[in-house]
């Protein structure tokens, strides 16, 4: 069969193919864009984080060990520390050198389209609410104030869950932020970078203790609605709960 002939899934991946004899033209088709989103209109209220003591020595084998997507969620709540931890796994910075700042998990070209917000639900220290995450400045940005719990559990198709939890991770793709360069292709390279990111997060989440379970099954616009994203720009592409786990019965 053709491309064309193929379902759009496989057409896609039919469509996007390296080959030795037709690699695509290294013309750029789209804008380049920075690695970090432009600033928001007006004075958003800022929140500066640190690690603290909620980061501790973990053996790495153990951890892999023991991860699991966990669903079900204690009463406490995060403490800003292991919050502020969680972050710095998923996407703290590194190493600043002359052209790049590298983040805790890798990005094909060093782009780093993936965009970090978070629907707070129980966070000590942090206003519930829709946030930001500033990755160059390791502070959070609150987008929307008060309760958000019935929104994000109706954006996943009803998945109690994502109420239940702490918080909860929701990351989007800057789509000409990859384009640029890798101009269609690039689809599959914001996938891939998403994934690196919540398996940080699991491994992070593990280390500290905690539940984490990652989501693939939403609706796209209503999280891009819940994020205030334009989606033909910036597109939802993985969310993950994140919270204490119930206290397990011997």
């Amino acid at each position: 069969m053709t491309p064309r002939e193929l379902d759009i899934g496989r057409r896609y991946l039919a469509e996007t193919r390296y080959a030795r004899e037709g690699m695509p033209s290294p013309r750029h088709a789209f804008p380049r864009t920075s690695t970090y989103k432009e600033e928001y209109p007006g004075d958003l209220p800022r929140l500066a984080l640190a690690m603290g003591p909620a980061r501790q020595e973990a053996d790495f084998w153990e951890i892999a060990a023991r991860r699991r997507s966990e669903r079900q969620y204690g009463e406490r709540s995060l403490t800003r520390e292991e919050l502020a931890a969680l972050l710095w796994a998923t996407q703290g910075l590194t190493l600043t050198t002359a052209h790049y700042q590298f983040r805790a998990a890798p990005s094909a070209g060093g782009l780093y389209p993936v965009e970090t917000y978070l629907a707070v639900h129980r966070v000590q220290g942090v206003e519930p609410g829709v946030w930001h995450f500033r990755v160059q400045d390791f502070a959070l940005e609150l987008l929307k104030g008060g309760d958000c719990r019935r929104a994000v559990v109706e954006a996943c198709l009803g998945q109690l869950f994502m109420g239940a939890a702490s918080a909860v991770f929701i990351w989007t793709g800057v789509l000409n932020r990859s384009m640029w360069k890798y101009r269609e292709r690039a689809i599959r390279y914001l996938f891939l970078d998403a994934g690196h990111i919540c398996q940080n997060l699991m491994l992070a989440a593990t280390a500290l203790g905690l539940g984490c379970c990652p989501v693939g099954a939403f609706f796209d616009g209503e999280v891009e609605k819940l994020v205030q994203v334009d989606p033909d720009q910036e597109a939802a592409l993985y969310l993950a709960s994140v919270g204490p786990p119930t206290e397990k019965i011997p």
